[in-house]
């Protein structure tokens, strides 16, 4: 007899492994390697073993269509490109407003990538910066998204699970997936947004696109404005004027938002009220699918694994 598996239950296992994975490789000597030629080669072979095999290897045990899962439609128009450009803007200036929150509140951290350590001290020559951007904003755009955004959004949006569920548990994972306590409000808020801009183009793409945009941004200016941050006597008015941009393209995201789902209505595709009002006829016991998906073991496994590692292993 074959047991079925619910995928509330399934999906976290990827995730659980890629957490176990990114603790092994925490216990590397960053030293050793910093100082070696073949440091970003040996980075984008790391995250294609720690993100791209658990991913892979889930499809086929799954037996489902890996590009089907992904969501690789072709970000094309003009109006998903621009949510892409919106919400790159509404991305940095949240994700400063919360670092600026942490800043007030004490935290002084301005290390906000898996593979910050591994970036040599001193930097020279057009090859190094093209490797730094390959293997510290490309790459883990790329891993990153196939897996959450791809994989296990996906998982999520074809169950019963509603979309509040599926982003909200997407979202969590890829938060605790960064192992930082203090750091944990920046990367659920961005969790959150490429979900949601994955969710309304229906394609990874504009996630791995806005992800690529936001690590470039931290990776080569973010340092230091934070520095800059730190020596001025002008916090409340950096405040409002991150504040006023957030707003502002927050708008403009939502209108966006607004004419991607007016054109797929004009093409006959269903709005997600009407995907709402469906999935409440098909599904009878909705609530019970929801409940099921935050209480399910392995979610849970992956909570317990972060707490362990972020206070015991990093605390």
């Amino acid at each position: 007899m074959r047991i079925k598996l619910k995928q509330s239950l399934l999906t976290p296992i990827p995730v659980l492994i890629i957490f176990i994975l990114l603790a092994a490789s925490n216990k590397m000597n960053v030293n050793s390697l910093a100082h070696k030629d073949n440091i970003f080669l040996a980075l984008i072979i790391m995250q294609i073993v720690i993100f791209i095999i658990p991913g892979i290897l889930y499809c086929k045990i799954r037996k489902k269509a890996l590009v089907a899962s992904l969501r690789f439609n072709p970000m094309v128009g003009p109006s998903k490109i621009w949510l892409s450009f919106t919400a790159f803007f509404v991305l940095i200036s949240g994700s400063a407003l919360i670092k600026l929150g942490l800043y007030a509140l004490g935290y002084k951290g301005t290390e906000y990538s898996l593979y910050q350590s591994y970036i040599p001290t001193t930097i020279s020559g057009f090859g190094n910066v093209l490797y730094i951007i390959i293997a510290i904003a490309l790459m883990p755009a790329i891993t990153e998204e196939l897996v959450f955004r791809g994989i296990v959004l996906g998982e999520y949006t074809s169950s019963a699970c509603n979309t509040f569920t599926a982003v909200g548990i997407t979202s969590l994972l890829f938060a605790m997936m960064h192992m930082s306590l203090p750091q944990f409000p920046v990367f659920l808020f961005g969790g959150i947004l490429l979900a949601y801009v994955t969710i309304v183009t229906d394609s990874v793409l504009c996630a791995i696109t806005l992800h690529f945009l936001n690590n470039c941004f931290s990776l080569l200016f973010e340092t230091k404005l934070l520095s800059l941050v730190a020596k001025t006597d002008s916090i409340i008015f950096i405040v409002f004027l991150t504040a006023v941009v957030f707003l502002v393209f927050l708008v403009f995201t939502l209108q966006a938002t607004e004419r991607i789902y007016y054109l797929k209505g004009i093409h006959g595709d269903p709005s997600p009220k009407q995907k709402k009002k469906r999935r409440k006829r098909e599904k009878s016991d909705k609530t019970n699918e929801n409940l099921q998906a935050w209480l399910s073991p392995t979610f849970l496994l992956c909570l317990i694994a972060f707490i362990i590692i972020t206070l015991v292993f990093k605390g």
